[in-house]
């Protein structure tokens, strides 16, 4: 359905652009039923796997609304991810989060090119609107608590490296590669 010929990639919001950096706007709930929030949120999915992410915010796109999209499958690299079905979350709020932190590498789509490690808490509770209009609230752990924790940053005008306690594990895709995912392959 979202693969059709009318979807197109959105073009992406890089760091820097002070869209990134803005507390985005609260989705009115009557706009779920519009054709463009439905075709927005096909968009969005699309150029989420079109570059390879399992999460996209509105931000990211130039939208400075309260949305994300998001999305985890196993992969060859990491089978024994917990999947995360296709997920649309409207005006998300943490309302509870662990005390206990853990520390793991993270990326962005909106500076595609570096990676670095990011505390964040193991376990959170988050309440959303879905694409329905319904209230959902999740518990959360592991990879699906640090998706819903970045793309939540997004919307709070934050981006992963403010998390960063020690800026010396920035680096670029290409040595993630190098160093860290082949270390992953062994």
């Amino acid at each position: 359905m979202w693969y059709g010929f009318r979807v197109k990639v959105l073009p992406r919001t890089k760091f820097g652009n002070p869209i990134l950096r803005a507390k985005a706007e609260k989705v009115p709930l009557s706009e779920l039923k519009t054709k463009y929030f439905k075709n927005l949120i096909e968009r969005m999915f699309y150029t989420m796997k079109q570059a390879h992410g399992i999460g996209l915010a509105a931000p990211q796109i130039s939208k400075s609304i309260q949305l994300f999209v998001a999305q985890i499958s196993p992969t060859k690299l990491r089978p024994n991810l917990k999947p995360l079905p296709k997920t649309i979350a409207i005006n998300p709020k943490i309302i509870q989060q662990s005390k206990e932190m853990e520390e793991d590498w993270e990326g962005c789509l909106s500076c595609p090119t570096i990676r670095g490690k990011v505390p964040r808490h193991k376990k959170i509770t988050v309440v959303y609107y879905d694409e329905f209009g319904e209230k959902q609230t999740v518990r959360l752990e592991g990879l699906q608590a640090r998706l819903f924790q970045h793309e939540i940053d997004h919307l709070n005008g934050n981006v992963y490296v403010d998390r960063m306690k020690d800026m010396k594990s920035l680096m670029t895709l290409s040595e993630f590669e190098e160093r860290i995912l082949k270390k992953r392959k062994k």
